[in-house]
């Protein structure tokens, strides 16, 4: 299983698949719309400002895909995303991406640069999420069309699961997913496995096979694969857990809980509170762990996260720099804080921290050579310093920052899991942050090129993809400059080629995607520094390759 979950803090929890439709007894989740029930109403501000509601897709079935541009399984389903949604289009079925944590800038640079072709809505006052219970990133769900929820998927969705969840709901049906995997969960998690009964050590000793028997069940969703056909139903699983957990923690409390487990039973109510979204009585159930052992790693973790969901900004803080104590050679704990402390508004102790993360990281970088989670780690940390920049409206300082992030995710094997992700967010970034200023006119990046191969290329071409971002119907006249003898240099839009300097127009979206390729005289030559330049006739930009 692959997700993102919502928190304020940076690291992103990466954790369908065979699909049938099974007679087992529905899932009622813990939290959120129930499958079979009317979808909750809403009413979204879509990329071009227009309004959609629930009652204007009424007699089409609708897939709704929640993502962000931070969340990386988010942007691994995407390609399939954009190849499904037309051919789907055909069977009277609509697409709608809602993103409920960032700013049309960043959604804007991501979606020109993907050619994403359904309609994309943001949740500015949350009410959305709120309805729909965003937790975790992606979320898919499909209404049929008579407005009934058929489907929630929790997961990187495959091809495969949403064509079979359409199906469903045109049949008015609910989706639900069987694998193997998920087979082996449910028999993990099946209560009557476990007696909860005899003496109090009998019940300690089961309520601790509970408690592994949950984080086995985790790990499995850790290991699922939607495309292997051992995809897993996270909704399910979620409420099998936590009748385990409920049984566990009705056992331990008739029977009392020896002293030295006495942090057994509070963190087990820190987390059936948590996954009921009861914030609060999670907090309270984490701090009596933690009045047991004070360096609890997991109910510090819990306080972190619940706090942040609360907005409690200091407790937040203070949670995560404990853990900073309890583990300083760890980077992600690092900008975990420094975002703590800068949603807390404490910008100078956050920039401290990203720079504590960062020398950290270099550290990693130099003792580990080779490594690639060394260098991933110094490019994420460089990633979230610029963004904490832009929130703060620092365009200067996040422009350096992101420019750092693409000069590390090139040192990333090409094959590396981040390597394309990286490059594409710093650019994406950076683009935002002209979009995000218009009256500056026009304003370039330049990045490696990522993704397939561009049509026409010839062995050896050193790719780069230009994005240009101005007013929309503008025009852009762009330049190569310091291209060294028996090189070429092209800018290629709209399926033509032009040597050295092209005008370009500005879209309605604001953003122009050029192929910009440097063809070298020979194999063996090594890539130029050449700058590239934009100008509107009032502003001028450049970056270098």
């Amino acid at each position: 299983m692959k997700f993102a979950l919502l928190s304020g803090a940076a690291t992103l929890a990466a954790f369908a698949a065979a699909t049938a439709f099974c007679s087992a007894a529905p899932v009622v989740p813990l939290t959120g719309p129930a499958l079979g029930a009317p979808a909750p109403p809403f009413s979204l501000t879509t990329l071009d400002g227009k309004t959609v509601n629930l009652a204007s897709y009424r007699g089409k079935t609708l897939v709704i895909n929640v993502w962000a541009t931070w969340c990386p399984p988010c942007r691994e389903e995407m390609p399939d995303l954009i190849t499904t949604a037309p051919k789907l289009l055909k069977q009277d079925v609509v697409f709608l991406g809602v993103d409920t944590t960032e700013q049309a800038p960043i959604v804007r640079a991501y979606v020109a640069d993907k050619a994403v072709p359904y309609t994309q809505a943001f949740d500015p006052d949350k009410t959305f999420s709120k309805a729909y219970d965003i937790q975790y990133f992606p979320t898919t769900f499909v209404i049929d069309a008579q407005g009934i929820l058929r489907a929630r998927d929790i997961d990187e969705i495959s091809v495969a699961q949403l064509t079979a969840f359409v199906a469903a709901a045109k049949a008015g049906r609910n989706g639900e997913i069987t694998s193997p995997l998920q087979k082996k969960i449910d028999a993990v998690l099946d209560p009557s496995a476990l007696a909860f009964s005899g003496d109090p050590a009998s019940i300690l000793a089961s309520a601790k096979a509970a408690s592994a028997a949950i984080a086995s069940a985790e790990k499995m969703l850790d290991d699922s694969d939607a495309a292997s056909g051992n995809g897993t139903d996270f909704e399910r699983t979620r409420a099998e857990e936590a009748a385990l957990r409920d049984a566990a923690i009705a056992a331990l409390s008739a029977s009392g809980t020896p002293a030295s487990d006495g942090s057994l039973l509070s963190k087990l109510r820190g987390d059936a509170a948590r996954d009921r979204e009861q914030w609060q009585d999670a907090i309270d159930a984490y701090n009596a762990a933690l009045a047991v052992d004070p360096k609890d790693e997991d109910a510090l973790r819990g306080i972190a996260e619940s706090a942040g969901r609360l907005e409690r900004r200091e407790l937040a803080v203070d949670s995560n720099a404990k853990l900073v104590a309890l583990e300083p050679d760890d980077v992600p704990g690092y900008v975990d804080l420094a975002l703590a402390q800068a949603s807390a508004g404490q910008s100078d102790a956050s920039y401290a921290t990203f720079e504590k993360a960062i020398v950290l990281a270099k550290q990693h970088v130099v003792a580990t050579p080779g490594k690639a989670v060394a260098v991933r780690q110094l490019a994420w940390a460089h990633l979230y310093y610029g963004r904490t920049y832009a929130k703060n409206g620092d365009p200067g300082r996040a422009h350096a920052e992101f420019a750092q992030t693409l000069t590390w995710a090139q040192k990333l094997p090409a094959n590396d899991s981040r390597h394309d992700m990286y490059l594409e967010e710093a650019q994406e970034a950076t683009v935002a942050l002209g979009l995000g200023s218009p009256a500056r006119g026009a304003s370039v990046s330049l990045a490696p090129w990522t993704g397939a191969t561009l049509a026409g290329s010839i062995p050896n071409t050193i790719k780069y993809r230009l994005v240009v971002a101005d007013a929309a119907g503008r025009s852009v006249l762009l330049s190569a400059n310091g291209v060294p003898k028996g090189w070429v240099a092209s800018f290629c839009s709209d399926r033509v080629c032009a040597p050295l300097k092209v005008t370009v127009a500005i879209p309605d979206s604001g953003i122009k995607i050029v192929e910009f390729q440097l063809v070298p005289p020979s194999a063996r030559a090594i890539a130029p520094r050449v700058r590239v330049t934009g100008t509107d006739g009032s502003h001028r930009s450049s970056a270098t390759t």
